[in-house]
């Protein structure tokens, strides 16, 4: 990977996010930011399930530090602002993302 991590996150989330059915757009609207753990389980897949078209296509699976996953978070609030880290109850990625798309 060419890319810093910081970077590919930040191009990951923008793509999808204009992708049609990207959960980053759904993201984007709810005003929350996943947890570290969470934005890791979705970089980790290389793909995003919610894009059932494939649409945005996939990319290399990687993971932030938590160093990396600050600086990440500090970008998408400058961008969404009122934007906040919660883990919204859950536990894993999956179930965050229904708290985002059935609140």
């Amino acid at each position: 990977m060419n890319e810093s991590p910081i970077e590919s996150a930040k191009d990951v989330l923008t793509r999808n996010k204009n992708v049609l059915y990207g959960i980053f757009g759904h993201i984007r609207s709810s005003g929350y930011f996943p947890p570290r753990e969470f934005l890791n389980e979705f970089l980790q897949g290389g793909n995003d399930p919610c894009d059932q078209d494939q649409r945005m296509g996939t990319w290399i699976p990687f993971e932030l530090s938590n160093v990396d996953y600050q600086a990440v978070k500090q970008w998408w609030t400058a961008n969404h602002p009122g934007a906040v880290e919660s883990h919204l109850g859950a536990k894993y990625w999956s179930d965050w993302v229904q708290e985002i798309l059935n609140p």
